[in-house]
């Protein structure tokens, strides 16, 4: 069995009493988290990693600290209980993904023009990257047809992985309003996002999406969000 594991939301820093604290955004709403949890949930932004390389990372960057080590395995049961990680598992690598993402909504991420360019002058200036390097980060790599797809269906509204399965499956473009997903996709009035979880398994589109879905938040151009 394989099990994978990713990171919920995105982090926001807010200064208090002249100190910086770091929360989980999750659906607009910020969650406390302490440095044990950030550690774990920092390695897994944009990551998807198993459990031996999920724990190897927490063990290396907990390394520096002066304090006891809390448990791993604790933390970890904790971030999945609050649903700031979330993890599938599964008989071959395709099913643990899918089953980690089929409920987890698709979400735009965008850093900020300027944002971006000042963390790549950083990167030059200590001479992590040539400036060449530089250069090609900067410029945006071109989406896949699919990735492109996905990235326009999400614009128009969050979607789960497994309802863009089902636009992709239904030829669906056109989602910009609750009244157009529920038409398009929740065809079945009785359908509920964990039975079109199930049946997209069995899509013939449910690869190419998973793939899209991956590269896109593998290259940080999505984050993942779940109730």
């Amino acid at each position: 069995m394989i099990t994978f594991y990713a990171a919920v939301g995105c982090y926001r820093i807010k200064t208090e009493d002249g100190r910086k604290v770091a929360y989980i955004q999750k659906l607009g709403k910020y969650h406390e988290i302490s440095v044990p949890e950030f550690a774990i949930w920092s390695a897994l932004l944009w990551q998807v990693m198993t459990y031996e390389e999920l724990k190897a990372a927490y063990e290396e960057i907990m390394t520096h600290q002066t304090q006891p080590v809390p448990d791993f395995d604790q933390l970890l049961k904790l971030l999945l209980k609050r649903k700031l990680v979330i993890s599938g598992v599964g008989y071959t690598g395709v099913d643990a993904l899918y089953r980690m993402l089929a409920d987890a909504f698709v979400v735009p991420y965008r850093i900020s023009a300027p944002r971006k360019a000042w963390g790549l002058i950083r990167l030059v200036v200590k001479g992590k990257i040539p400036v060449i390097g530089a250069i090609s980060a900067a410029k945006e790599n071109k989406l896949k047809p699919n990735e492109a797809r996905v990235v326009d269906l999400v614009e128009q509204t969050p979607l789960s992985t497994a309802e863009l399965v089902r636009c992709f499956d239904l030829d669906l473009y056109d989602v910009s309003t609750p009244e157009k997903v529920i038409a398009g996709i929740y065809t079945d009035c009785e359908s509920t996002q964990q039975e079109i979880a199930a049946e997209q398994f069995w899509s013939p589109n449910t690869n190419a999406v998973l793939e899209a879905v991956s590269n896109l938040y593998l290259t940080r151009r999505v984050i993942l969000e779940i109730p």
